[in-house]
């Protein structure tokens, strides 16, 4: 079923020439269903807003993330307490391949990814930026301490097990991710209800640039670039002026991008759902 919330169509969809996902529904509602994952990044979780929805008092309310990098599509659990499995291993972050299995409590998905046919004419990247390095170290404002995360994938958050940890009440357990797609560096914001800015603009995806602020919760970072990995052409053919084509961020109809799976015990729905629900609405109205 369908689930219109906005912020979803703030994260750009994946270029032509990058792989593209399918999940397939092995247990749970909506059993043999074939989900698209266009996005380059796809939320699963309890959350109003995530790609798919699962409702179910196991389920955090973003889960798992799904990163579409342009070149291969990577998992990431989120610290959650009862964890995520990749081919029955629990795992935190692993690249997936076709014909994975991702395990979420009862829910299974078959994971389904076929690599772009043809690269000649495709979209590079979606982002108009100059090249830049793509490795990204945070400088902490207030400190100067120079944080630069070791992983693809950076999660921020208040919970033990984040690659930064900000023992902040106004940051969410998981809040934000540091990713790359096709080597340029964004952050995401992971459903937040205090939100992640950039600049003290709030964002649901940004590519980043070197001096940026990047505020979650308190704390403020600036953005610190270093390397020079971006420079190198991307697989995608060049254009008729020897430069990698580009495509804009386009949003994509919301309302049929969900998928909202909904796991009935009897015939009541998961009061955690439902308490998520009525917190999001009142926060909308303050």
């Amino acid at each position: 079923m369908a689930n219109g919330n906005l912020p979803l169509a703030g994260i750009p969809a994946v270029a032509d020439s990058a792989p593209r996902l399918h999940l397939v529904v092995q247990k749970g509602p909506l059993t043999g269903s074939r989900i698209e994952c266009r996005r380059v990044v796809t939320m699963l979780g309890s959350r109003s807003g995530c790609k798919v929805v699962l409702q179910h008092r196991r389920v955090s309310p973003v889960h798992v993330v799904l990163v579409n990098d342009g070149a291969e599509i990577k998992a990431v659990d989120l610290v959650t307490t009862t964890g995520t499995k990749l081919n029955d291993l629990k795992m935190q972050l692993e690249r997936v391949n076709d014909g994975d299995t991702l395990t979420i409590d009862q829910f299974e998905f078959r994971v389904e990814i076929e690599e772009p046919s043809t690269l000649g004419d495709a979209d590079a990247h979606p982002f108009d930026l100059e090249p830049t390095p793509n490795k990204v170290a945070l400088e902490h404002v207030e400190t100067g301490r120079v944080l630069q995360p070791n992983r693809d994938v950076c999660i921020i958050g208040r919970r033990n097990g984040c690659d930064i940890v900000l023992p902040d009440p106004g940051v969410s357990r998981a809040h934000a991710m540091l990713v790359t797609y096709f080597g340029y560096p964004a952050v995401v914001d992971l459903l937040t209800t205090g939100q992640t800015f950039v600049n003290d603009e709030p964002v649901v995806f940004r590519a980043l640039r070197d001096g940026d602020i990047i505020t979650v919760g308190e704390a403020r970072f600036k953005v610190r670039l270093v390397g020079s990995k971006v420079g190198e052409k991307p697989k995608a053919g060049p254009s008729e002026n020897g430069k990698a084509s580009l495509v804009r961020l386009a949003a994509e109809p919301v309302s049929a991008d969900l998928v909202n799976i909904e796991q009935v015990e009897g015939a009541q729905r998961w009061r955690v759902a439902e308490s998520l629900e009525k917190l999001e609405k009142a926060g909308r109205k303050s």
